[in-house]
């Protein structure tokens, strides 16, 4: 076996060898990071922790509905995007109205600037339609989605309802029927480049599936496109929240968000959040808790993302706080 003689010179090639490659290894992803796009986006793909960077605003209260209009009226699930006119639209369901049936509706407020406070309401954005194959009164959880030129505008009513438009103002409705059947409170995500697939995760009202959540659970399906056709199979995600929530139990089956940040999926139950690098399958524990003094007081949250910032939006329905939809900055950190 040859051996190796460790003289005088070769001991200082070895440090200094040894030296450069620390140097190579702290500086450059720091410098890197700062001037390629490339290495910055190495830099996210790593795990990352959700983190509110600043107070509360309320963007919107309780709607003066122009019919079935109601002192209990309150907005609750809603989505809130840019317009190709560049203003903002938020449209809620809206609760406690007087309208026959089950009393929700749709309703739209629109504002210039993300961050100010009192938008402007814009009135009843859809009412239940029986010729749409609507339940009376019972219209739900809408969800924006934008691919290509096009807007994608979910919601429930009797299962899961399509909308499109050009511009992300006027919308029209993609047939009269649900494009698949589901509970409520839909999310989309935009897994073409992970899974190559859309995903459409649901909260499920299901007899004798999950006592600990009063029967409620959340399941997904799949398509290639928004308009689908989407998988006849739905996959159980079971709520892992524990405990449920104090006469709340299904809090955390309901409103389910997923967004993917780097290689990793994080998955909002409420303000409880867990990552994954499986869009279908998450455990515990959160690696967040955004609301630790009290985790339902905003609920359904949603982000949006606006001039390299994320902001995170929910709904306050309890507390001294006024009833609205609330945003906060939000930041990701390793």
């Amino acid at each position: 076996m040859a051996t190796f003689k460790y003289t005088p010179g070769r001991i200082i090639l070895i440090f200094q060898t040894l030296f450069f490659l620390n140097v190579l290894y702290v500086q450059l992803p720091a410098q890197g990071i700062n001037d390629t796009a490339e290495a910055a986006a190495y830099e996210q793909c790593g795990p990352m922790v959700p983190r509110l960077d600043g107070p509360w605003i309320q963007l919107v209260g309780r709607p003066r509905l122009e019919k079935w209009a109601s002192p209990e009226a309150e907005p609750v699930d809603f989505t809130c995007f840019q317009s190709d006119d560049g203003t903002w639209q938020l449209i809620a369901c809206v609760r406690n109205t007087t309208q026959p049936g089950s009393g929700r509706l749709l309703y739209r407020w629109s504002g210039n600037d993300l961050l100010s406070e009192g938008w402007t309401p814009e009135g009843i954005f859809l009412s239940s339609k029986p010729g749409w194959n609507h339940a009376e009164g019972r219209l739900q959880a809408p969800f924006h989605v934008k691919a290509g030129d096009k807007h994608y505008l979910f919601y429930n009513s009797r299962g899961c309802h399509l909308m499109t438009s050009a511009n992300g103002i006027d919308f029209e409705p993609f047939g009269t029927e649900p494009v698949f059947s589901m509970g409520r409170d839909v999310c989309i995500l935009d897994d073409r480049e992970g899974s190559g697939k859309w995903i459409a995760y649901y909260t499920s009202p299901e007899k004798g599936i999950n006592p600990a959540t009063n029967d409620h659970t959340i399941r997904a399906r799949t398509a290639e496109k928004p308009e689908g056709p989407w998988s006849e199979e739905a996959v159980e995600i079971q709520p892992i929240t524990l405990p449920p929530a104090e006469d709340y139990f299904f809090v955390y089956a309901e409103s389910p968000l997923v967004v993917k940040r780097g290689d990793y999926y994080y998955r909002f139950e409420q303000l409880y959040v867990y990552r994954s690098k499986n869009p279908l399958q998450w455990s515990g524990p959160p690696v967040a808790e955004l609301a630790p003094g009290d985790p339902i007081k905003r609920l359904a949250p949603e982000i949006v993302t606006h001039e390299g910032k994320e902001y995170l939006l929910a709904y306050q329905w309890r507390g001294n706080d006024e009833r609205g939809i609330y945003l906060a900055p939000i930041v990701w950190e390793k």
